[in-house]
């Protein structure tokens, strides 16, 4: 009989340790989007096709100047590489969303903080085509296509980023 009073006692401590491992295992997984990285959900992608106006070298220290100052100013921009490509150079651009392409239309823009080297970017390539990936909202397709450059939209279907 005393080993199944303390069977009995066993089986409630280990059900009250579960109880309480599960409740807080819950509580971290309903918690987590506080301690983990960010998610972008909202995320637009630019797939920029260069031709390059200046020599290679010429080419490659503006474009890691370039990136660096957008790095600087634009902390919304999630990434901005530029890779070469046979005789081009292919940029790709990760913003975290629609706002975040607005504050870039802003910076090189008349009186922007990159406005002039917006204006040294356009001496060292010319812009063959740019396609858009992603949800990008109505007003920001309109200032985008106010500057005149070759945009192609491509909506998201479904997906994710991290």
């Amino acid at each position: 009989m005393g080993v199944l009073i303390w069977l009995s006692r066993i089986s409630k401590a280990v059900s009250l340790s579960m109880k309480k491992l599960t409740l807080a295992t819950l509580l971290i997984l309903c918690f987590s989007n506080a301690w983990s990285a960010d998610t972008y959900e909202d995320e637009i992608i630019f797939y920029e096709e260069f031709s390059p106006l200046k020599s290679e070298k010429e080419t490659a220290k503006f474009s890691n100047y370039y990136q660096s100052m957008v790095d600087k100013n634009e902390p919304d921009t999630l990434g901005w590489r530029f890779f070469k490509a046979d005789d081009n150079v292919i940029a790709i651009l990760r913003w975290k969303d629609s706002q975040a392409i607005v504050r870039h239309l802003e910076n090189v823009s008349e009186g922007g903080v990159l406005e002039e080297d917006f204006k040294a970017f356009n001496e060292h390539f010319a812009i063959n085509s740019i396609a858009v990936y992603g949800d990008v909202d109505e007003e920001v397709k309109a200032m985008l296509m106010d500057f005149g450059l070759p945009f192609k939209f491509n909506p998201l279907i479904s997906g994710y980023s991290r």
